[in-house]
């Protein structure tokens, strides 16, 4: 029994730290090799688990967020403030020549920008810059239709040698030209007729003109009037099939006379020429087509037209600077009206007659005379059937009815029928 005891006595010894672990208010320290025990509660909760927590923070500096490349200012529009800075540079008088600007500058695509004033435009191409049409000049551009029609101003208005005012126009590459002077207002010269002005020396050496360029009644050509330096009426012709040429003083007057290129003549195939004895002049013309045709003029003679065979043979023989000289009379038809002539200078007087049945030839000197006393045509000899020739005793031409002989020795003149 009191080894039972004894026994009882040793279990309760070694059990009792146990029950000190567990007993509240033990005030034993927790040592670093023991887990942390709460106090108590009236309740018994579970411990949530700890929130997550983000990574400590790099050291490192963060790199900057890529960024869109700061925008580039825009270009220009072509041209643009191009006009305003000329009209800025002019003198107060060109300005107030000039006048105010009307309306807005006005903008047509890249190529093309203008400004109205009172009294003219301002014009910008990439090609020319700015420049300028005003005043009377002006005035005709805006009622041929402006830059719509004629283009663009190649530069600003210019001063003729001869005095007059003009401006050059660009529509694409087909150039044209506005002529003024105070006495005959502003005109319009283009395409091969503008060339050819040029050519001839235009306002100092040609003149100025008095009409705008204008198709011919036959549409086949154009043509421009113009009054010369010495104030003589001239013109220039030009049609594909005979050329651009100029035609002035008693000549032009004479073909005016005969229909213009409507008449008999036809259209100019020549400037007007000079005759080769630095006296007289004369212009061909291209006639019915087949035959020539021209118009000779001196100051004895004045100015006499020649056609068809007639006009053919008399350039064959040499025209004005010929045998034949200068016409005196215009063609004409012979009193029967079965044939045609032309009277001339050459020889103390020289003729060709034309017929139907005999053609054209000349008769001249003391053989003209011959037969005129005998009464031309109308006499019993009729129209000469060659011109005259080399014959045994001198000289000689023949007749429908017979035969004229000019003696070399004795210088008589004789007739003989056939």
């Amino acid at each position: 029994m009191g080894a039972v005891v004894a026994a009882s006595a040793v279990l309760a010894l070694t059990a009792a730290p146990a029950l000190a672990q567990e007993t509240p208010g033990s005030t034993e320290p927790p040592t670093s090799s023991s887990a942390p025990v709460d106090p108590p509660t009236s309740t018994t909760t579970e411990e949530p688990a700890p929130e997550p927590t983000d990574p400590p923070e790099s050291s490192q500096p963060e790199e900057p967020e890529p960024t869109d490349p700061p925008e580039e200012p825009e270009d220009p529009e072509p041209g643009a403030g191009a006009i305003q800075e000329r009209y800025e540079s002019l003198t107060p008088e060109e300005r107030e020549q000039l006048g105010a600007p009307q309306g807005e500058e006005v903008v047509e695509g890249d190529s093309l920008r203008w400004q109205a004033y009172a009294n003219g435009r301002f014009y910008w191409t990439p090609e020319r810059g700015v420049t300028a049409v005003y005043g009377g000049i002006y005035v005709h551009f805006l009622s041929l239709g402006a830059h719509g029609t004629l283009g663009v101003p190649v530069a600003d208005e210019q001063i003729g040698e001869g005095g007059s005012r003009y401006s050059d126009f660009d529509d694409d590459g087909a150039l044209s030209a506005i002529y003024w002077t105070p006495a005959h207002g502003a005109h319009l010269i283009s395409g091969p007729v503008l060339e050819h002005y040029r050519a001839l020396g235009a306002d100092l050496g040609f003149g100025v003109p008095t009409t705008d360029t204008a198709a011919t009644p036959d549409s086949r050509g154009t043509y421009n009037h113009f009054v010369t330096p010495s104030g003589h009426g001239a013109s220039i012709y030009s049609t594909v099939e005979t050329g651009t040429h100029a035609v002035q003083g008693a000549i032009r007057d004479k073909w005016a006379a005969s229909g213009w290129e409507q008449g008999p003549l036809g259209y100019p195939t020549t400037d007007e020429t000079d005759a080769g004895d630095g006296v007289g002049k004369y212009s061909m013309f291209s006639g019915d087509g087949t035959y020539p045709a021209g118009i000779v003029w001196s100051p004895e003679t004045g100015a006499h037209s020649v056609q068809g065979v007639i006009a053919e043979r008399y350039v064959g023989l040499g025209g004005p600077a010929g045998i034949l000289g200068y016409p005196t009379t215009d063609e004409t038809a012979t009193p029967g009206g079965t044939g045609r002539y032309n009277h001339f200078t050459g020889t103390g007087g020289a003729s060709i007659y034309w017929s139907a049945g005999t053609g054209a030839h000349e008769v001249y000197g003391g053989i003209r005379a011959h037969w005129a006393n005998l009464g031309w045509e109308r006499s019993y000899l009729g129209f000469p059937i060659s011109g005259e020739h080399e014959v045994e005793v001198g000289r000689a031409v023949e007749f429908q009815g017979g035969i004229i002989t000019w003696n070399r020795e004795t210088g008589e003149v004789v007739d003989a029928p056939r």
